[in-house]
């Protein structure tokens, strides 16, 4: 009779439990990949004098005021001002989604989290390693005649390496309105793309852009064909030879319908493209697609001939294009007013939304960070629910707020506890609804949701309740740290390390 060796076994279990509370005892290890983390974890995990956190990259995010669990706020008398310094991870990839109404300091928080990740030797943190960052921006009431930046353009405040690359036709409008900026200037690039840079993928998104509807422009089936032939004739080749691309297509008999949309679509296509031989030499860049650590691309693609379908067709390939070189360093992928091209309906909004989806699903293996910056917390619930954090600013309507109860554990375990204390005597504490939290945040506070991040540290007595001790550090360490589970924690966002670019310009 066989016999099984359960000891061994044994070993292949971590040695900490894990009960049904949702509690858990950390390591350095559940600090380094954990999405934020406050000082008093920070000085509990490393309270041993351990050198294996030194590396950990790491920047303040802002200064915890309260914690909530449902609607009730919890204890937290005795903790200093210094213990509730609240620090995002650089190290680890993750991904965040931050919405809230005009004015409430969401582009405040996307631009301190890109500075986290850039800007090397701050105040605000540590950061040996900067990560290289592209944000993806679009203004559908831009004209020649207003412009409305990118707040994360003032990041050049700091003498960042900041490039902006905007749509051929709108440069003379963009990189004047972008020059007003106060100090230094960032780098203002018509946006092309090289031949050498495209593929058969890139080609089908840029050539299928069709109307509001989402519907497909009836001669894609003719191209669908000749991209095939082109694909099976590269014989793994990189690149594109689109002169062979459009003499194949003119050679083609179109029905009567087909001419003047395929016409558009190639007319914008070659706006964007660097072919050899049709723009002077001064307006391309052949380096334009290299990411260098510590430095910005803003994707601005406000302009009045690219429409919001065009726009997101157009990231698509820019994120592909990012991501291509991602074993040169860490990436962070921003959308910066999210709501003003991925709402609509189109082909096009939904593939982005997939590519972005895919990203943050690999986001461990693409060494690849995600912030969604967004006034409506309407686009995709996928985006909600993937997301590692959710950061609320300010908002009053009431159709948002049921989108965040459908998608926040917090929320949405808060509501059943507050049903359940209908009946039951006031406890003390200090009862506010999860929406009237939100709608009376001030400017730059925010409500923050994140089930994985090490907040609070809990004395281990409590912790050996809750079938949380390691018996075997027991000893050792005194006090535990705590996972925020489905609680959730009002927060001030620190200031800026750069110029505010997002402030209100108000009448006197």
């Amino acid at each position: 009779m066989n016999s099984i060796d359960f000891d061994s076994h044994l070993d292949l279990i971590s040695s900490n439990r894990t009960r049904s509370s949702g509690n858990q005892q950390t390591s350095g290890h559940s600090l380094e990949t954990t999405p934020i983390f406050s000082a008093k974890a920070w000085r509990n995990v490393t309270a041993d004098g351990s050198a294996a956190l030194e590396g950990l990259q790491h920047g303040l995010l802002g200064l915890r005021l309260q914690t909530y669990e449902g609607s009730e706020q919890a204890d937290s008398d005795g903790l200093e001002d210094i213990d509730n310094l609240v620090y995002a991870n650089i190290t680890s990839p993750w991904s965040a989604f931050i919405c809230g109404s005009q004015g409430s300091g969401k582009s405040h928080t996307l631009s301190c989290l890109l500075e986290n990740a850039i800007i090397s030797g701050s105040k605000a943190g540590n950061l040996a390693n900067p990560l290289a960052a592209i944000v993806f921006h679009y203004d559908k009431f831009t004209g020649y005649l207003s412009s409305q930046l990118c707040e994360a353009a003032y990041l050049c405040s700091a003498d960042i390496p900041v490039r902006i690359l905007v749509s051929p036709s709108n440069f003379s409008a963009m990189d004047a309105a972008y020059r007003k900026m106060p100090g230094p200037k960032p780098k203002i690039v018509p946006m092309y793309f090289q031949q050498k840079d495209l593929n058969i993928s890139m080609m089908k998104t840029l050539m299928a852009v069709g109307g509001g509807d989402g519907s497909t422009p009836l001669y894609m089936e003719v191209v669908m064909k000749i991209l095939r032939e082109m694909a099976k004739e590269a014989t793994g080749q990189a690149g594109i030879n689109y002169a062979s691309f459009k003499c194949r297509l003119n050679s083609e008999n179109f029905m009567k319908g087909q001419n003047a949309p395929l016409k558009m679509r190639l007319q914008l296509l070659e706006s964007f493209l660097d072919l050899p031989g049709l723009r002077p030499a001064k307006e391309t860049d052949s380096d334009l697609w290299n990411f260098k650590s510590g430095t910005l691309t803003i994707v601005d693609l406000s302009c009045p001939f690219v429409a919001e379908n065009d726009a997101c067709a157009l990231f698509n390939i820019c994120l592909s294009l990012f991501l291509e070189r991602r074993h040169q360093g860490g990436r962070l992928v921003a959308l910066d007013e999210a709501h003003k091209f991925l709402t609509t309906n189109s082909r096009e909004a939904t593939e982005f939304t997939d590519t972005l989806l895919a990203v943050i699903r690999q986001q461990r293996h693409l060494a690849t960070r995600v912030v969604i910056a967004t006034q409506e917390p309407t686009l995709s619930p996928s985006l909600l629910d993937l997301s590692n954090v959710t950061i609320v600013h300010r908002f009053t309507s009431p159709a948002w707020y049921k989108i965040l109860e459908g998608h926040l554990a917090a929320a949405l375990i808060g509501k059943r506890k507050e049903s359940r204390k209908k009946q039951e005597e006031d406890s003390g504490y200090q009862r506010l609804d999860l929406f009237e939290q939100i709608v009376h945040l001030g400017t730059g506070e925010a409500l923050v949701f994140c089930p994985t991040a090490l907040l609070d540290v809990v004395p281990s007595d409590v912790a050996d309740a809750n079938g949380i001790r390691d018996t075997e550090t027991y000893d050792v360490v005194q006090e535990v740290v705590q996972e925020l589970g489905a609680r959730h924690i009002k927060m001030k966002i620190r200031n800026r390390l750069t110029a505010d670019g997002g402030r209100s310009i108000l009448s006197v």
